[in-house]
This record gives structure tokens, C-alpha cells and sequence, in this order.
């Protein structure tokens, strides 16, 4: 049974009302999300960076993303390319990136979930680098 839910959230709230909570200019990990609570802690996932070439996985739940790339991936300042000069440095040969504003706090049951949403995002990445 697969723990990833693939569909994209449902909005709770106007575009407008929601924009007026929002952290646009606020620290970094500032957010609100606009879905809702049964969403907000589904293993959700997403395929990103078809068109890139840069292809990854990003899953998220209850405030928290991982990002699964097979060979490196990119998020945020972070990027594949070890000659990049950023201040982060390349990710090439890194599969997980694991980010949340605060602690991650996990029951046991959903740190297993964690590992099997994982692992599905692999084998879906490698599904997708078989042409399927």
C-alpha cells in the first residue's frame, strides 16, 4: 500500500485571505499553510524538475520537505553542481535533503512511514529514469 498521496492539496482559504497571513517578506521558515489539517499530514508528494533534467521528489508533511534525488538534487541554495561557488556547496552523490523551521517530532509509526515514503520516491524516480 503506498503512503505517498500524489494529489495536489485542496485550497481552505482565497488566494487574497490567505496572502494577507502570509511571511511574503518574513524570516526564512516563515509560512502558513492553506489546506487543510487532514492534508497538512499526508505524506504529499510531488515530481519536480521533469523539464530541468534535474528530476526529484519533493515530499512533504506537517511543515517538513525531503527532497529525494537519485544523484544529487536541488532546493533552495542548494544545488548539484560542485563548481557552483554557492555557499552551500554541490550535492552531487547526496539523496536526501531533510529541512523544517522547527524539531522534527515523530512517533515511531510515522518514522517508518518516513522511511517508506522515501522509498517510494525512489523507486518512482527510477521508474521515471526507465522511461515509465
Amino acid at each position: 500500500m503506498s503512503i505517498l498521496s500524489w494529489d495536489k492539496p485542496k485550497r481552505v482559504q482565497s488566494v487574497e485571505t490567505w496572502k494577507e497571513q502570509s511571511f511574503e517578506d518574513g524570516p526564512d521558515g516563515g509560512y502558513v499553510s492553506n489546506m487543510s489539517r487532514e492534508d497538512f499530514n499526508k505524506w504529499k508528494a510531488k515530481l519536480t524538475g521533469t523539464k530541468s533534467g534535474n528530476v526529484q521528489v519533493e515530499i512533504r508533511k506537517s511543515g517538513m520537505v525531503i527532497v529525494v534525488g537519485l544523484d544529487g538534487y536541488k532546493y533552495k541554495h542548494y544545488e548539484r553542481q560542485k563548481e557552483s561557488g554557492k555557499k552551500y556547496g554541490g550535492t552531487d552523490g547526496l539523496n536526501l535533503h531533510i529541512a523544517c523551521a522547527g524539531p522534527i517530532q515523530l512517533t515511531f509509526e510515522e518514522f517508518d512511514e518516513m522511511k517508506q515514503a522515501v522509498q517510494e520516491a525512489k523507486e518512482r524516480l527510477i521508474r521515471w529514469n526507465k522511461g515509465e
